[in-house]
């Protein structure tokens, strides 16, 4: 007898209609995980070239970026007219063929409602290198970018 397992429900990734050009930590994971996909120079540079470019095009306004091995975190604002779930597929997309980075298919999303909230998530990417073991302050890490890294 074969077994089936629930499907786990999709998220929607859209923001209600009266939050304005929200900000939110994202997270999107490499395929497979515990190797070291995205900490290479090479790679670093098309990931934080896409950024640059979405920004330049007003897709985005990427405030923190920290490369891990295996994964990504940022804090970005994005504007009401993109889709974000369409935005980070894109981006996606872009490192992949630019690099042969595979990522899994879904992201990690969480809209940031409060200045309190927002703080407590830029701490925890900014400290991710940190609670690594890689650097012994977020600084020193040669994967992160702040706001001036994307103008």
């Amino acid at each position: 007898m074969e077994k089936f397992l629930p499907r786990r429900p999709r998220l929607k990734h859209q923001t209600p209609g009266w939050v304005n050009d929200p900000e939110f930590f994202i997270t999107v994971c490499c395929q497979p995980p515990g190797r070291n996909h995205l900490c290479h120079d090479s790679v670093a540079k098309v990931v934080l070239g896409s950024f640059t470019f979405y920004r330049s095009k007003y897709r985005c306004r990427p405030e923190l970026l920290v490369l891990m091995p295996d994964h990504f975190h940022m804090i970005v604002k994005i504007p009401d007219s993109v889709d974000l779930a369409q935005w980070i597929r894109s981006a996606k997309r872009w490192i992949y063929r630019k690099k042969g980075v595979c990522f899994q298919e879904n992201f990690f999303d969480h809209r940031l409602r409060s200045a309190a909230s927002a703080q407590q998530k830029w701490k925890y990417v900014n400290m991710n290198p940190v609670r690594a073991g890689f650097v012994s302050r977020a600084e020193e890490w040669p994967y992160r970018y702040t706001l001036s890294d994307f103008e």
